[in-house]
């Protein structure tokens, strides 16, 4: 049986995925929502919490990498913001799966795209009203993120799920 916080994670992850999907924007209250459900579940773990130092650590590094995308590849903002969040609640333990997922879900996107681009432009014209199936619109990464984050959480400190 899932958990109430991992519910709240899943469920948090899914809104930035669907505001990206439809807006191109995560909002900051979902990254900031995520990081405050992380401090909930430390305190809720029975866990020291100086035992989650490299969780915070790895996430300020995941931050300041994607903020370095941000400024230089237009990598958006809020893309960076809940990569930061995810990196949070994955700390170490859940490193290696996440960057696996990360990887395998932005090629599904990216894939998945390119396929329903060409489908909404052979059946609705050249210029679909949806953003996202526009020949040359960016690609949301909030989405992979998100599905990555919730598809590695099985590798994230299980006292994290505590409640």
């Amino acid at each position: 049986m899932a958990s109430v916080i991992w519910i709240a994670f899943a469920g948090l992850l899914l809104a930035a995925g669907v505001f990206d999907a439809r807006s191109y924007r995560i909002p900051n209250w979902i990254s900031v929502a995520l990081a405050g459900l992380f401090i909930v579940a430390v305190v809720t773990s029975g866990q020291p919490a100086t035992g989650y130092w490299p969780h915070v650590a790895f996430a300020v590094g995941v931050l300041a990498v994607g903020y370095l995308l941000y400024l230089f590849t237009g990598m958006g903002a809020g893309d960076a913001k809940l990569a930061a969040a995810a990196m949070l609640w994955a700390g170490l333990p859940g490193l290696y799966a996440w960057t696996f997922f990360l990887a395998v879900s932005m090629a599904v996107l990216a894939l998945g795209l390119v396929a329903a681009r060409r489908i909404a432009v052979a059946t609705m014209g050249p210029v679909p009203k949806l953003r996202i199936l526009q020949r040359g619109a960016p690609v949301p990464l909030g989405i992979a993120i998100a599905a990555a984050t919730i598809l590695a959480s099985g590798s994230f400190d299980p006292a994290l799920w505590q409640v």
